[in-house]
């Protein structure tokens, strides 16, 4: 299972959290994480990831080109702004509207930690990140063609090192932390605990309450907290257990290093 990561709940709306014991507090703490981030969608949290790209991205031409004899050169191809299929003169006008040496990495990218080519430590003024996936070369060198995965180090070894993901916001870190002062106070049996239980209705010398039912809170994505709901409709109304993907042929995914 996918665990969340960079999460440090910040418990500034519960005054007894100090007064908790440590385990208790530990326990709380990851209940609130997991709640939380998987009810926004898990794409919150930035994880360290290592890859191991297949080489550069190539550039799909002159495959659907075609030659233009007059001009004696290749044609290119391309959408236009407005929708319409159009051509263009290469290498006059456009090849392509993209970089010449690039390589995709699963997205998204914060940031790049390292970049590592045939055991060489590439500067990190050599490449910069387009659209929080693709890292492109700057300097005027170019990635590898090809890599060899058979090789830990050394010629042919191509490895990025990079945190993935978006930070948490804030206001997510505090209603964690509220989430998991309640959680603390119903392990303790504090008989303070916002929790909603399994009851529906109480009547008492003559007043009756209803509560709302657990199961439809659950199956709503929410806790029964209302500041910690409000939150959580705001960043995922429609309930999605995580964000769309979109996957195509055309794109080799790299590999990732998952151990050691």
């Amino acid at each position: 299972m996918q665990v969340p990561c960079g999460w440090v709940v910040d418990p500034a709306c519960c005054s007894s959290w100090d007064t908790l014991d440590p385990g208790v507090q530990a326990n709380a703490e990851r209940y609130a994480i997991q709640v939380i981030w998987a009810r926004t969608g898990r794409r919150f949290g930035l994880c360290e990831k290592t890859v191991r790209p297949c080489g550069r991205y190539i550039t799909p031409w002159p495959s659907i080109a075609g030659f233009e004899y007059s001009a004696g050169t290749w044609m290119i191809p391309f959408i236009d702004g407005l929708g319409a299929w159009r051509n263009c003169v290469c290498p006059s006008e456009c090849c392509t509207c993209r970089p010449l040496c690039e390589v995709l990495l699963p997205a998204p990218v914060n940031s790049v930690s390292e970049v590592v080519v045939d055991g060489v430590v590439i500067t990190d003024t050599a490449y910069r990140v387009d659209d929080y996936r693709w890292l492109v070369r700057t300097d005027g060198g170019c990635w590898p063609d090809c890599v060899d995965y058979n090789v830990d180090s050394g010629e042919g070894f191509f490895e990025v090192t990079y945190l993935k993901g978006w930070p948490v916001p804030d206001d997510l870190l505090v209603a964690a932390g509220t989430l998991a002062c309640e959680f603390a106070k119903a392990c303790i049996g504090d008989g303070t605990c916002r929790l909603p239980g399994r009851i529906r209705s109480l009547t008492r010398t003559g007043i009756e309450v209803s509560f709302t039912d657990t199961d439809t809170l659950l199956r709503n994505g929410l806790t029964g907290i209302i500041e910690v709901d409000q939150l959580l409709m705001a960043y995922n109304p429609n309930n999605l257990a995580r964000g769309p993907r979109v996957w195509t042929p055309s794109n080799t995914p790299p590999r990732i290093v998952t151990s050691p």
